[in-house]
């Protein structure tokens, strides 16, 4: 039976809030101004109110196999490199390897003693301990995040300054998140091929037609939750379109930005689940 992932809810969810936050940011700073300027100033503010920033669109491309991203200036911003910031550090190595080894015998309660005791859980949710067993301690929560942060940990990690704990830093996996250019590429309709090779099916099937291979790239998704033709198999799929290509990537071959992401701090006792939170979330707060 297929994990439960909301990627659809979520990025409702996170879509709405930054959009509060941002048309309460615009608000506040009209008031401001029209104190200074005068009323005035306020209505032709919001009737020339900047439209909001259109996607990205994708450029057709010929019909080579292979798909390749054109080289320009902006190119680097369709690739989505792997990396692993705490391969360097011993400690990390070991403990992330025994971590594994004991999510695999999916027993919730053998990852009780690595959590921090002020872990935090969201934004809107507490901060604890005590928030985080009742949030992922029922059967079928707890099944799921073993699940995904085992799938987390398995990609490659990535330094994170954070207000967390003063003076130190925390590593976070998986790297998509912390290395998802923001500022360029929308994460909620987007996201990040995991794997050097990774076959476009003209359906969602292995048997269908190959129409070209990815490595690496950010996509746009039309669709996280595709159905095997086959009816029985657990294999999934996630819909793309990429330079004019439509097609169908294995699930376990693409993540998305707002997926949940772990991060760790190296404590006196040893590392300790410091995060478990949406994939964005935090991101360019203090």
């Amino acid at each position: 039976m297929r994990l439960y992932r909301s990627k659809p809810l979520l990025m409702t969810l996170l879509r709405n809030q930054t959009l509060l936050s941002r048309n309460i940011i615009f608000y506040v700073s009209l008031f401001w101004t029209g104190l200074w300027l005068g009323t005035p100033y306020i209505c032709i503010a919001q009737k020339t109110r900047p439209a909001a920033p259109q996607s990205i669109p994708s450029t057709a491309t010929s019909s080579p196999p292979t798909i390749t991203t054109k080289p320009e200036a902006s190119a680097s911003i369709n690739k989505l490199l792997p990396t692993d910031d705490g391969a360097s550090d011993p400690s990390w190595v070991s403990f992330r390897s025994a971590l594994l080894s004991s999510l695999q015998r999916r027993e919730f309660n053998t990852l009780l003693p690595l959590i921090h005791p002020k872990i935090i859980n969201g934004l809107e949710t507490p901060v604890g301990l005590v928030e985080f067993k009742k949030q992922w301690g029922s059967d079928s929560q707890s099944e799921r995040l073993l699940h995904d942060l085992s799938a987390a940990l398995q990609l490659g990690s990535v330094w994170y300054d954070s207000s967390f704990a003063k003076g130190s830093r925390l590593l976070c996996a998986p790297y998509v998140p912390l290395r998802w250019p923001l500022e360029a590429i929308d994460p909620y309709d987007n996201g990040a091929i995991i794997v050097k090779e990774a076959l476009i099916k003209s359906a969602p099937s292995h048997t269908s037609q190959t129409l070209g291979s990815l490595s690496y790239d950010i996509v746009n998704v039309s669709d996280w939750e595709v159905e095997d033709n086959q009816k029985g198999l657990q294999q999934h799929w996630v819909k793309i379109r990429h330079q004019g290509i439509e097609g169908f990537v294995p699930d376990q071959h693409i993540r998305s930005a707002i997926e949940y992401r772990a991060c760790f701090t190296k404590t006196p006792a040893g590392w300790r689940l410091a995060q478990y939170v949406l994939g964005i979330e935090y991101l360019g707060m203090p």
